[in-house]
């Protein structure tokens, strides 16, 4: 018998053990943003889905290849008015979150440029979210 089948019989209990891999907890949010390419003025809108310290799940109006690098300002409550956190971010990961006549794109953000007033915002948020 393997190790994990003599567990198995002692406690009466099996399952699949997941360890999470990131560096950074990630927290539910559902953010209003804009982002832009670096090289271009022109702001889209897209929604921030989860956060962390490290990057962001966001949903996106475009279709980009990974690698791109993108201006963003994600939008959340601050008292009585919306406060941006502004970063710049490259896309780590993309998946077509539904059919690609939808325009509605899925990508993982690793931020790569962020102020240390907006690294202070995105903790403070990210704080309050695990309180």
């Amino acid at each position: 018998m393997s190790e994990e089948k003599n567990r198995e019989d002692l406690d009466g209990k099996s399952g699949i053990v997941s360890v999470e891999k990131r560096r950074f907890p990630r927290f539910n949010v559902d953010l209003p943003m804009k982002y832009s390419e670096v090289k271009v003025r022109k702001k889209q809108g897209g929604i921030a889905h989860d956060a962390s310290e490290g990057g962001l799940l966001v949903y996106l109006q475009e279709k980009f290849p990974i690698g791109t690098k993108l201006k963003i300002e994600v939008f959340f409550s601050h008292g009585f008015r919306l406060t941006p956190i502004k970063a710049e971010a490259e896309i780590v990961w993309a998946d077509i979150r539904g059919p690609e006549d939808w325009g509605e794109y899925k990508y993982g953000l690793k931020f790569i440029n962020i102020g240390k007033d907006e690294f202070s915002k995105l903790k403070g948020l990210l704080d309050n979210l695990s309180a």
